[in-house]
This record gives C-alpha cells, structure tokens and sequence, in this order.
C-alpha cells in the first residue's frame, strides 16, 4: 500500500510535472526543468515560508532584548537567567514552519534521486498519456551533466549555505549555543560531502531554492516589521 502511495501520488506525478518543464516553450533543458519545479514547489510553500520569516524576525528581535537584558541584569547573573527565559516565553518562536518547508524539499529530493536512479530516460514509460512522451532526455546542463556527479556545484551549494546560515546568525550572536557555531561549519561541509555522491540534479535543485529563499526573504521583510518599542 504505501508503495503505491509512493508511486501514484509522489514518483509518478513529479516524473511527469518534470517532462512537461521540459518540454515546456520547447526549451528541452533538464535543468531548466528542475529550476521550474523547484520554484513551482517553493510557491505552494510560501505560506510556510512566510510564517518562518516572521519567525527570524522574532528570533532578531529577541536577540536585541537579550542584549538589554544581559547589559541591565550584568550584576546579577540569577535575575539575568530569568529575565532571559521570560523574553523567550514571550516571543514564542516556533520552528514548524521551517521543519515543513524543509521536510518538503527533502521528501523532493528523495523522489528526485528515484527518478534519476538508473537513468530518467529508462523512466518515459511512466508518463502520463496525453503528456509529450520525448525520445530521449538531455541531461546536460551548461556543460555538466545533472545525471553524473559534479564537485563543483555540490561545493557552490555548501558555500551559499554557509553565507546563509552566517548572514541570518550574525545579528543573534548572543543568543547562539555552542551547537549553532557548530552548526554554521559542520551543514555544510557534511552538505558537499553527501552532494558529492549524488547526481548533480540535487545540487540544482538545492541552489534554487536557496536563491529563492534569499529574494522571499527580502521581499518578505519589506512586509514583516519589528514590532515597536
């Protein structure tokens, strides 16, 4: 039962979402495909989006209070402790929204490895009739080949979710533990060394969406305000 859940409503319906972007204007570009499906994927989760970016702003918010805090109560570590666990309380930063948005990309991704597992084009027969059936899937995107693995791109993505995670820590410095320093180094180097082993559409798929996580969250935060003093 749950395999032909997984077939009929997650493998089969992404295979063929994936041969319609490419065959889509004639564009034929498996890459291109991938970036349609992922900015596709991120705009049906833009409510969770949103919810995890006023979430951020909170969290700077929250950030800000604990440094007034911590410079009022200096005297007094016990009060300090305590006057910190109530701002917390009180901003109520919840990491569900984030856990949705991401658990989503990750089942994507799993499905994603199925359909190039042996080869996409060993899979056109699972195309929906009615649905472009090509003859054949090029998978070469700008020189590199999203069905091989590539060095290059899993490191970009490690790179670019380096600079994500430092940009949205630096202003919550003394609000992080240890396991978020350990954290901003360790996901992304265990990121290249999973993506280096897996065909090259992951990393595509991956920097898409961290690009489009970076515009939203501008966009977003022209709409989230602090709340006032």
């Amino acid at each position: 039962m749950l395999l032909t859940i997984w077939n009929d409503f997650l493998y089969e319906p992404l295979l063929n979402l994936l041969i319609v972007l490419y065959g889509w204007h004639d564009i034929y570009s498996l890459g291109f495909a991938v970036i349609g499906l992922t900015i596709i994927l991120r705009i049906v989760l833009l409510p969770f989006t949103f919810f995890a970016q006023r979430n951020k702003v909170r969290y700077e918010q929250l950030a800000e209070e604990v440094r007034k805090i911590e410079k009022d109560f200096n005297h007094d570590p016990e009060k300090m402790k305590s006057e910190v666990r109530l701002a917390m309380k009180k901003y109520k930063i919840r990491p569900w929204a984030k856990a949705i948005v991401l658990g989503v990309q990750a089942l994507v991704l799993v499905v994603l490895y199925q359909v190039f597992m042996g080869g996409i084009n060993n899979k056109l027969d699972a195309i929906y009739e009615g649905i472009y059936q090509p003859d054949f899937i090029n998978t070469i995107f700008w020189g590199i080949d999203l069905k091989e693995q590539n060095i290059f791109l899993a490191s970009l993505v490690g790179i670019s979710l380096f600079i994500e995670i430092w940009y949205n820590q630096r202003k919550i410095k003394n609000v992080l533990q240890s396991s978020d320093i350990f954290f901003k180094y360790l996901f992304p180097i265990f990121s290249i060394i999973i993506l280096i082993m897996l065909p090259a559409v992951k990393s595509v798929f991956i920097l898409t969406s961290i690009f489009f996580t970076v515009i939203v969250s501008v966009i977003l935060r022209l709409f989230i305000k602090p709340a006032k003093k």
